[in-house]
Formats: C-alpha cells, structure tokens, sequence
C-alpha cells in the first residue's frame, strides 16, 4: 500500500500506518501519533489505564481534530 497524501503529489512511497479516522495509508512523513486515553471497567466505574495507547492519524483527520 502507498501514502494516500504522496499519491497527490505524484510522490510513491510506501505506507507505514493507516489512519484510525479515515483508513488512509499514510507514509512516516504524513503519519501523526496521537496518545488515546484507554478506559477499564472497575468496579463501580470507569478507570483510566495509567499509559495511554497510541492511535495514529493522517494529516488531514489531525487538522480536523485540532480545529475548534
């Protein structure tokens, strides 16, 4: 699979994730990791895990997001 965002610039390079938003193959130039805060039934409640996993976005879905 190639990087959706290369193909546009008639660049070829290989893709190293998929966008967890979009489903874009993104090369490591276009690929933005972001932390995701991971919950766990507990008891009475939701807990927070204590690392956060990680969730890897394109350059347009990570723009989308910061807008607001």
């Amino acid at each position: 699979m190639n990087c959706f965002d290369c193909q546009g610039l008639d660049i070829e390079a290989a893709a190293v994730a998929v966008c967890r938003t979009c489903g874009a193959g993104v090369c490591h130039r276009h690929a933005h990791a972001r932390p995701q805060v991971l919950h766990q039934l507990a008891g009475t409640g939701l807990a927070t895990r204590p690392r956060a996993a990680r969730r890897m976005l394109c350059g347009t879905c990570t723009a989308a997001e910061s807008d607001g």
